[in-house]
This record gives structure tokens, sequence and C-alpha cells, in this order.
């Protein structure tokens, strides 16, 4: 995509907004409703619309050639929730005090550590605006489902803005994981052996059916996949082992990147299957917006929070390759992300977008489509 190419896009942009912000206050109606999927350590090259042979993604894979696929797009931080609190507030890591995973790593004096600790916050801040807080007075029916990890009781999305949650808390993964009974005190399972991403797939399902029709929507969900514990999609792992016995030969490769191992190749069944459920949960989601004839007024957003896992002390289950060691570190496969937008009208099938952007990104630009007001004074 040129440079005047995207100038002229959001010229005709701006006139829509335009347009749609002049309208009489109070119908809200016509705004566009959003729907977020954020993945839990994804990789930027996960996915088969970013050249991915071994991992399927189909769903996701028309979601990108239905929008804008994005090829620099960036998280705030190398972990989950500085990453996190930056999509929902516009602010970088170090202004709402979470530069860490929370309640984050405590490195030892064995270690030698160059700096000494930061005293991050264990929560985001209730004076911090979130975008559900910006976009309830709009008129927005706000949903959440999943992944937290930006504090506890007093700090839950229900205190951010979010009218509903369901199974988000403090912790960072799945307590009990994937498989019920799952631990989680926001988050009971209605069967033996019920599956996570499932279950968080038909609460937005069934949010999106029964939703208040004269009213647009914010629903954010926030995959708990594909987070450690590894443990396989059971739908899907046959196939998947399968098809490692017949697409690879020998052991994993790795290569040894400062004191851990880096995996080299993508590869791992198991993460597989757990890519596959993400996939097939958006698949729904998206069945549902087009059978509630409302595809063409909803903007998607597809993203993740980190470069995936490839690095540790042993091997990761995934590879960022080409580029540079993965989640936890700055170098570019700890930042990159996998980025996909669908917002009707605006984006363009098939497109992809070169220019270099960020999670922090997300809220002015939403706001900008929905057409709502950022607030006076708020320093992004």
């Amino acid at each position: 995509m040129n440079m005047r190419r995207i100038i002229n896009v959001w010229t005709l942009l701006a006139l829509s907004l335009s347009r749609l912000a002049g309208a009489e206050e109070g119908v809200t109606e016509t705004r566009p409703n959003i729907v977020f999927f954020l993945v839990d350590d994804l990789g930027w090259a996960d996915l088969g619309s970013y050249g991915e042979t071994y991992f399927e993604t189909p769903n996701i894979d028309q979601l990108a050639a239905s929008g804008t696929r994005f090829t620099q797009a960036y998280a705030a931080c190398p972990v989950c929730s500085p990453t996190r609190a930056s999509i929902l507030t516009g602010r970088h890591p170090v202004r709402v005090e979470i530069t860490d995973w929370i309640p984050g790593a405590r490195v030892g004096k064995n270690r030698n550590p160059k700096f000494q600790h930061v005293n991050d916050r264990d929560s985001l801040a209730l004076e911090e605006i979130t975008l559900a807080e910006v976009l309830k007075p709009a008129g927005y029916q706000t949903f959440f489902a999943g992944k937290w990890h930006l504090g506890s009781e007093g700090a839950l999305p229900t205190d951010q803005g979010f009218d509903i949650n369901i199974g988000g808390h403090h912790r960072g993964s799945p307590p009990g994981g994937y498989y019920a009974p799952y631990k989680n005190p926001y988050l009971t399972a209605r069967s033996d052996e019920e599956y996570l991403t499932e279950r968080l797939t038909e609460e937005t399902v069934r949010f999106i059916e029964n939703r208040q029709k004269d009213r647009p929507f914010l629903a954010y969900l926030s995959y708990y996949n594909v987070h450690t514990p590894i443990q396989p999609y059971r739908e899907t792992i046959d196939h998947f082992r399968e098809k490692s016995k017949a697409q690879f030969e020998g052991e994993t490769p790795t290569e040894v990147e400062r004191r851990g191992m880096n995996r080299t190749r993508r590869d791992n069944p198991e993460y597989a299957s757990m890519i596959s459920a993400v996939d097939r949960s958006v698949g729904s989601v998206l069945d549902v917006l087009k059978a509630q004839g409302i595809a063409d007024n909803t903007i998607v957003v597809f993203f993740s929070d980190n470069g995936g896992l490839s690095l540790l002390g042993r091997p990761g289950p995934t590879s960022n390759l080409p580029l540079r060691a993965g989640k936890g570190w700055l170098y570019e496969g700890g930042i990159r992300e996998p980025m996909i937008v669908r917002a009707p009208g605006w984006t363009t099938p098939g497109a992809v977008c070169d220019l270099p952007v960020v999670s922090t990104d997300f809220f002015p630009t939403l706001l900008e489509l929905t057409g709502v007001q950022r607030p006076s004074g708020l320093k992004l």
C-alpha cells in the first residue's frame, strides 16, 4: 500500500467520520459494533495468512482476506499485562505503571542485573480510562470474556467499564487448565471435560444473539489460548500428530540464545491443536455476525498480546523465525504480532499494510471509527 493510497483512504475516512460525528446526539444504533479478538502468546508467523503451512487457520485467513492484514504490527511490551493495558487505555505501559506481567518477574542477585526492578502496579488503576468506559456513555453494551490479568477483585473488567465478565480474573494462565473444572472464580463449567475456549466462544455468541438490538456493542474476546500449559485440543490433536509425522523428519531443531534454547521449526502438534481451537472460535463468532445481519456494521480486530513463546531454558512451543527470539524478549520475535482489521466501508478486502503500528493505536483508532469523542485532556 503506497503513501498516496493511504492518504486517500484516511481522507475518505475523515469525511465519513465527520458525517457520523454530526449525527443527532443520542442516536446510537448507526454506530458500528466492535469485536476484538485478543490471542495470548500467538506468534506473528503462526497463521496461514502469514505464510504458515503446518498450523491451520482457515477462518482467521478468511478474515484476513476480507479485511486488512498488517505486516509491521507491534505490541507495546514483550509480555502480556502491559500490552493488554495499552490496548484498553491507549497509553504506554510506563504511563499506567505496568511494565511487566502481573505480578512480574523478580530477578535474583545471582543474575547480576544491570538495573533495579521497577516498582510496578499489580492492577490497572481505576483512574485510568478504558475503551469500554468511553464507549458505554455513547450507548455501547460492553462484554468481556477470557483472560484479564490486570487485577483481582476491585480491579476486574466490571470495574473498568464492562457490563459482563466471563472468566476474567487476576491469573495469567487458566488455573485449572483448559478442561473443566477450571478453578476459575468467574467461570463455572457446565459439564465435565468442557473445553475453555469453546465455552468462552459460546458465551460470546450468546451475548451477540441476545444483545439489545437497538444499541451497538463491544465484544472483547480475550483467549487464554495459546498460553501455557500446552494442552492439546482433543478435537484436532490426532490430525496434527499425523500431519507432523508426514511433514517433518528428525528431532525439532533448536539454537542457543543467551542462556536459553530457541525453537527453530513450527512443528508442535499440541500447540497446533490449540491454535485450531482459536480458529474455530473466530469462525463461530464471525458466523453469528453474519446470521444476525450485522457483519457489515461490525469492526473486527484480531491481535496477539506479545510474541510467540519460542525461547525458554528449553525450546518453547512455537518459532518466530526468521525473527529473533520470542515472548519476553525485545527482539522482533518478542514484539511483532499478527494483526487483522476488518472495518466495513473503510478497509479494503485483501489489503496489506506495511506501515508500523503499535497496540496503543487501537484506543484512538476505534474511537475515530465509531465516531465517539475522545475524553478531553486524556494523554495517549
